[in-house]
């Protein structure tokens, strides 16, 4: 009984350690995807109002995750309605050509100060660079909250060219800030 015994726990240890990260669908109503450029010295806030969020994420095996998000570029926000038209511009974003963006890691991993770190690439404006999204994790049972901040280049993807390049006015520096509420999916 007891050689039987060990087959079954071995067996389910592997089964455990095998076992893919748990799904989490991003609850819309409850997220926020922030960014703030400086215009003139003083910030200029933003936010894109609709974006989504796919993560296979277990804390205890960041390794095993993996997480996508899709931003609807052209729901990009700032709050003025003149400068939303301009933002929209082949200088800009080019809505026309270019209506989402796309990050897709390669990794995920804990870091030194208790939170993870997702690598990947992003795809912005046909442009795609390797960046890095670190992040708190945050969890309640089936409910989770993924945090974080991170600065992009507007010039690493064309987002501002020709007159518009130059930094004094508008900084190349952009502030994105996060705060996606999470469910866990179960079968």
């Amino acid at each position: 009984m007891t050689g039987a015994r060990g087959i079954v726990v071995l067996f389910l240890c592997l089964a455990a350690a095998g076992a893919a990260a748990a799904d989490w669908r991003m609850l819309a109503d409850d997220s926020r995807l922030e960014f703030v450029v400086a215009y003139s010295g003083q910030p200029a806030p933003g936010v894109f109002r609709r974006f989504a969020t796919e993560l296979q994420f277990d804390p205890a095996r960041p390794a095993d995750g993996r997480l996508r998000v899709t931003v609807a570029t052209l729901s990009a926000d700032l709050d003025s309605a003149d400068i939303n038209e301009a933002i929209a511009a082949p200088e800009w974003f080019d809505f026309a050509h270019f209506a989402a963006a796309h990050f897709d890691s390669e990794t995920i991993a804990a870091d030194d100060d208790g939170g993870f770190v997702a690598t990947g690439r992003l795809r912005l404006k046909g442009i795609e660079r390797a960046i890095v999204v670190p992040f708190a994790w945050t969890q309640a049972g089936d409910r989770a909250v993924m945090r974080g901040e991170l600065v992009l280049r507007r010039s690493w993807f064309g987002i501002g060219t020709g007159e518009w390049a130059a930094t004094d006015i508008i900084g190349d520096d952009v502030r994105v800030r996060f705060d996606v509420a999470l469910e866990g999916v179960t079968e």
